[in-house]
């Protein structure tokens, strides 16, 4: 049995506009080299990340019928399932002896819709954490066990939908083997983080634990963390992070990571613990994380830098704390202002994420999110228009606050396109907000101030210039 997992390439002037496509992120697809690092030693696994390869549909089929595969799988957000329709159609009218399924968060929000809107497609489409699922598939492809015998699969018989039981999930995810020991040295040189976002090349992404409690209405997470994962976050052993650290650093001279866990300061005893390990141990590489604005303080900042943090990620979201309450945030304006402040007294630079045109938006709210961009101690902050993601809360809400315009999985949707107008407004005004915030909250000399105490290199100093020509083109 002979299997390839395929992250499908997106354009990034499709998810960034062409303006800001120079801000784009190309990060490893930690989903399927998961995969392929449990089942290495069971089957003929093969990742392929035409995503950082920049392979089109037609160089993708290419290599998957040079190379005689009897399984396809492909891995999916919101924004790459149509590019990985285009190339499982095509694949199915050349070939139908070739098993094509389906899996990622766009496959877990809507794997009904899947099997529906293509029926015949994709034999199989996985609707939960894929490790032991594509094991008992693979199993079962391999005449090992009967179809009875799947886990966590939905797939057409006689034109009616199956769904079989759930996988497990075990609580130690070290058990899944380490991502660095199976990606392709020729593909960590082309990963990379937004313009400011990073220090140094090359980098890459680790997730230390899965699952996170907080109910945002436009994540996917809660509506996977309430039925799949019932209830309960996991996670890997520090020792299991430093060893995959090393194994970055040795293996392929990785200088700089970013931890993609949803809240990777959730326990701050954890997070001690670990910069404790990454110190007595001696590894020394920059990194960054996601951060929940309530849940920190001085001392734990302090510690993460002396450790090699240098930057955290906070999605605020918006600057109004009634569309907080709203999308059930669970933080403040307030928490996260006070969260950059103590970041900025301790040298960590903060990267703040914000939405336009939530569900609930008005142009008082959507001025307000633009005005709190300002805040002293907002390193960077970046934007991004509303896509309505399906298995989120917010998407079943939708109808109520005004109107879809680029149907999701659409090569239309995008970060840089209005795909969701709220009632009250329009594209017009929404495009406008969006190119009017980051010429507003970057053209300050306050933002100079805030950006110059970081600039510690030459690559430093060439990724402000780079940021400048960007904006001149807004």
């Amino acid at each position: 049995m002979k299997a390839v997992l395929i992250n499908p390439y997106v354009p990034v002037e499709v998810i960034y506009g062409k303006t800001f496509a120079a801000q784009s992120v190309v990060l490893p697809p930690l989903g399927i080299l998961y995969l392929a690092s449990y089942l290495k030693d069971k089957y003929n696994v093969e990742v392929l990340d035409a995503n950082a390869l920049r392979q089109r549909p037609a160089d993708v089929e290419k290599y998957i019928f040079q190379n005689d595969f009897d399984c396809v799988g492909f891995s999916v957000t919101t924004l790459s399932y149509p590019y990985a329709v285009e190339i499982a159609e095509n694949i199915r009218k050349a070939s139908a002896g070739i098993k094509l399924v389906i899996g990622g968060v766009h496959a877990q929000g809507d794997y009904k819709s899947i099997l529906s809107e293509y029926p015949g497609l994709f034999d199989f489409v996985c609707y939960g954490e894929g490790e032991y699922a594509l094991e008992s598939l693979l199993d079962y492809l391999s005449g090992k066990v009967s179809k009875e015998k799947l886990l966590g699969w939905s797939y057409l018989e006689n034109g009616n939908m199956v769904t079989t039981q759930v996988a497990s999930i075990p609580e130690n995810l070290d058990i899944f083997g380490h991502p660095a020991e199976v990606i392709s040295r020729d593909y960590v040189k082309l990963y990379h983080e937004k313009i400011l976002a990073y220090k140094e090349l090359p980098m890459f992404s680790v997730i230390t634990s899965r699952g996170c409690p907080f109910q945002c209405t436009f994540c996917s997470t809660p509506q996977k963390f309430n039925s799949l994962y019932n209830k309960k976050i996991r996670y890997h052993s520090v020792e299991w992070i430093c060893d995959e650290l090393m194994l970055l650093k040795e293996k392929y001279g990785v200088r700089e990571v970013i931890f993609v866990d949803d809240t990777f300061n959730f326990r701050r005893e954890r997070i001690l613990e670990f910069c404790e390990a990454i110190l007595k141990k001696n590894i020394r590489i920059k990194w960054t994380c996601n951060f929940k604005a309530h849940i920190s303080d001085i001392e734990m900042l302090k510690k993460m830098k002396k450790a090699g943090c240098w930057g955290i990620m906070i999605g605020a979201e918006s600057g109004s704390n009634e569309i907080l309450k709203l999308i059930k945030k669970g933080v403040t304006t307030e928490q996260v202002r006070l969260v950059g402040e103590m970041a900025d007294s301790v040298g960590i630079f903060l990267k703040v994420s914000f939405i336009i045109g939530l569900a609930g938006d008005t142009k008082e709210t959507i001025e307000k999110t633009i005005s709190f961009a300002k805040s002293p101690g907002f390193h960077f902050p970046y934007f991004q228009l509303y896509i309505p993601l399906p298995g989120t809360e917010m998407f079943n809400q939708l109808p109520k606050y005004g109107r879809i315009i680029n149907l999701v999985g659409s090569k239309k949707t995008s970060v840089s396109s209005v795909n969701f107008i709220p009632n009250g407004l329009t594209e017009e005004y929404l495009l406008d907000a969006f190119n009017r915030a980051y010429k507003e909250v970057y053209l300050r000399w306050q933002m100079v101030g805030n950006h110059l105490k970081f600039i510690r290199s030459f690559t430093d100093l060439k990724h402000y210039l780079k940021g400048l020509r960007l904006l001149a083109q807004i």
